[in-house]
C-alpha cells in the first residue's frame, strides 16, 4: 500500500494512501473484528470493501496500534477509545485520515471536469470571482477547492439539512500549489469562521482544517 502523503505536526497528523492492492491483499493485512463483520458483509462491491479496509490499515500505521472506528447516527466517524478526533475521506484510488486532539476535517477530490456542471448547486454568487472564466485546468481546480472546502466544513460541524450555496462560504482564496484561506458557516443562528488549507496535485485536491 504506497504512502502518497504523511504529515505530522504539533496539532494534527494526516495520512493519504494511493490504493493499488487487490481486495485479497487487503483482507490479509487486516483482521476484521467480530463487531465489524456485519457492516463489512453489507458492502455490495469490492471498491467499498477496499476503501473500508484501507482506512483501517492506514489508521493502524498512523497510530502504531489498532483502534476501532465507530460512527454516529449522522455517519460521522469517531474512535471507540476517544483517543483522537478523526476525519476520513476517500475518492477514486485514494483514502485519507486526519487525526488530532481537537475536531478536524479532511476532504479530497479526484481531478475531474464534472465538477463544473455542479457549480450552480454549491457556489454562491459572491464566490464566483474565485473561479476563472476561461475553461481549463485552473477553472476545474478552483471549483474543486471550493467544493472540497464546503465538504470539509460540513464534516467539521456535522451539519444536517445544510445548503452549500446558502450556509457555507469561502473567502480570500488564491490559487497555487498550496495555501490557506477562510471559510465561514451561518445557519439557524450558528456562525463560525474556519481556517482551511489546500494542496493541489496532478490528479487530486486536498482541503483540511
Amino acid at each position: 500500500m504506497p504512502l502518497f502523503k504523511k504529515t505530522i505536526t504539533d496539532n494534527a497528523s494526516m495520512g493519504i494512501w494511493r490504493m493499488s492492492e487487490t481486495l485479497q491483499e487487503l483482507e490479509s493485512q487486516y483482521e476484521i473484528k467480530e463487531s465489524e463483520r456485519n457492516v463489512y458483509s453489507c458492502f455490495r462491491n469490492d471498491k467499498r470493501k477496499k476503501e473500508w479496509l484501507t482506512v483501517r490499515i492506514l489508521l493502524r500505521e498512523m497510530l502504531g496500534e489498532e483502534v476501532e472506528i465507530c460512527y454516529r447516527d449522522s455517519g460521522k466517524p469517531y474512535l471507540k477509545d476517544s483517543s483522537y478526533c478523526i476525519s476520513i475521506t476517500h475518492t477514486i484510488g485514494y483514502v485519507g485520515v486526519r487525526l488530532a486532539s481537537h475536531p478536524v476535517a479532511l476532504d479530497m477530490e479526484y481531478f475531474s471536469k464534472r465538477v463544473l456542471h455542479l457549480i450552480p448547486r454549491y457556489v454562491a454568487q459572491r464566490e464566483m470571482k474565485f473561479i476563472p472564466e476561461t475553461e481549463g485546468d485552473e477553472q476545474i481546480r478552483a471549483a474543486l477547492i471550493i467544493w472540497s472546502a464546503k465538504e470539509t466544513m460540513f464534516k467539521l460541524f456535522d451539519f444536517q439539512d445544510v445548503l452549500f450555496d446558502e450556509h457555507m462560504f469561502v473567502s480570500s482564496l488564491r490559487m497555487g500549489k498550496s495555501g490557506h484561506f477562510r471559510g465561514s458557516v451561518a445557519k439557524d443562528g450558528f456562525q463560525a469562521d474556519v481556517r482551511l488549507c489546500y494542496e493541489v496535485y496532478d490528479d487530486l485536491i486536498l482541503v483540511y482544517c
